[in-house]
């Protein structure tokens, strides 16, 4: 569901023109999304579907996740990428758990027919596509029976995790330099107003958020901010204070 997001919010910003340049961002996020779609086929499988109350759970549940994920990556590509991040790695040892507490059960159940096609195919592209820790064509995971399907996915999603901090790389071009900077810029008002009030409380959130957002690094990456969100901060907290009328 998250790589959807990050999918259509890429066409968004090639269609207006602001960013020409994720082709292979969109390739990768595809590639997950094929591999988080197969997860759910294999949980269907297995009669994860079968209750109605657990379908409209799901299904409703998907639609907001999608638009929360929408909105976050509009106001930051870092902070959107670093909340997957954050719940990928809970993935990780959820089904780690999962798999360490019931190795004996799942070992004496077959694979689900769904898995096997997916993992042992004869295509695999989609699946090398987002193989961040390993080199392409390396893993070829082996389906005995459903321990093994589990421990794969665990392994996807471990791989989800490091797609996703390689995603908020500095070096690694998928930030959006107009989002961003509007963001900061917003950040940085919220900076100084709370400054220039006297809120202490309010200022430390506003910097927490930017920390989070990655917006302090990304300044950084430009001569024009200085020392960074800093720099805006002092700038705008400089002309409230030469206003003509007090605030």
């Amino acid at each position: 569901m998250p790589y959807f997001s990050y999918i259509s919010m890429l066409h968004l910003y090639e269609s207006l023109g602001w960013w020409r340049r994720s082709s292979e961002t969109k390739r990768v996020h595809f590639a997950e999304e094929w591999n988080e779609y197969h997860h759910l086929l294999i949980m269907e499988s297995l009669g994860g579907d079968q209750k109605w109350f657990d379908r409209f759970l799901a299904q409703h549940a998907a639609v907001f996740y999608y638009w929360i994920l929408i909105g976050l990556w509009a106001l930051s590509p870092s902070l959107a990428y670093n909340f997957s991040e954050l719940i990928e790695a809970h993935a990780v040892d959820t089904y780690g758990e999962f798999v360490d507490a019931n190795e004996e059960l799942l070992k004496s159940l077959p694979a689900a027919k769904i898995a096997r096609q997916y993992y042992t195919g004869a295509d695999l592209y989609f699946f090398d596509e987002f193989q961040v820790s390993v080199r392409r064509g390396e893993r070829r995971p082996e389906i005995k029976n459903l321990y093994d399907v589990f421990a794969n996915i665990r392994d996807d999603e471990k791989e989800h995790v490091a797609t996703m901090a390689a995603c908020q790389d500095r070096n690694v071009i998928v930030s959006s330099p107009r989002t961003e900077i509007i963001t900061a810029a917003t950040i940085a008002a919220a900076l100084a107003s709370q400054r220039y009030f006297g809120s202490d409380a309010g200022q430390e959130a506003a910097a927490d958020l930017a920390e989070r957002a990655g917006l302090v690094q990304f300044l950084e990456r430009f001569p024009i901010f200085g020392t960074g969100l800093e720099f805006l901060t002092d700038a705008i907290e400089a002309l409230l204070r030469s206003l003509p009328f007090p605030l």
